[in-house]
């Protein structure tokens, strides 16, 4: 999908894998889960690859050891045993909050300073969003936060999009969602939205290539600081922001 930068007017942003490097932590609550099922440890690059669709889908695959994890279902009474465990594991706090990528504060400066609106959207837990942007020292940013829980259906569904858009005041069309994974940009495609794609964070095992082109996805990048100078580089949105 074609981005015409003058017509965009907010930035949409992911956060694990996007903005913020959480595998570690996310390692840590997944085998401290698995540990109360009497389960090895998993290496954070397997569990990386269960990462994207949100805790319950993450918390299916973890414990199955599986991306494919309707293949090996879990009855409900143990899913709702292994919700119980990951959620006093998370208020526990006992696990590494994530760390910001270099210049992913920097970088979302300089886009509001040009006169974008910026929202983040994540199919993290809104109440763990929190907790991890204020950890990660990106608190204070954001005009909205959506997090996994605040929309009715989490990405890859457009909803917590459109719901971002609708908060900020502008047409899907006018934003641009910038995220890590097929989530993030089979989202974008969903609302009619271009999307960016970076390369720090975790695919579910899927090819980058086979992303951008099953998502149409506009550009992509090793780092947000790029982002920042695509979407300032354009001629017509410096007219646009110094008027």
């Amino acid at each position: 999908m074609t981005i015409d930068i003058s017509a965009v007017k907010a930035v949409l942003f992911d956060l694990d894998g996007t903005l913020v490097d959480t595998l570690d932590g996310l390692t840590e609550l997944v085998n401290q889960m698995r540990g109360d099922f009497d389960k090895p440890p998993l290496k954070k690059e397997v569990v990386g690859t269960f990462i994207g669709k949100g805790m319950s889908v993450l918390i299916r695959r973890s414990l199955v050891n599986s991306t494919d994890y309707q293949t090996h279902p879990l009855s409900d009474a143990i899913f709702d045993l292994a919700v119980t465990s990951m959620k006093r594991h998370i208020d526990a706090g006992k696990y590494n909050k994530g760390t910001a990528y270099p210049d992913a504060r920097s970088s979302v400066l300089r886009i509001k300073e040009a006169g974008y609106k910026v929202a983040l959207v994540t199919n993290k837990p809104y109440a763990m969003t929190l907790v991890s942007l204020k950890e990660a020292g990106l608190e204070g940013l954001f005009e909205v936060i959506i997090g996994g829980d605040t929309a009715a259906r989490p990405k890859p569904y457009p909803d917590p999009l459109l719901l971002a858009c609708q908060k900020l005041g502008v047409e899907p069309t006018n934003a641009i969602m910038v995220g890590d994974s097929g989530n993030d940009t089979g989202s974008a495609l969903a609302a009619s939205m271009p999307s960016i794609l970076l390369t720090t964070g975790w695919n579910e095992g899927i090819s980058l290539e086979e992303i951008v082109k099953r998502d149409k996805v506009g550009a992509i990048f090793s780092r947000m600081s790029q982002v920042a100078d695509f979407l300032l580089g354009d001629e017509t949105l410096k007219k646009r922001t110094e008027k």
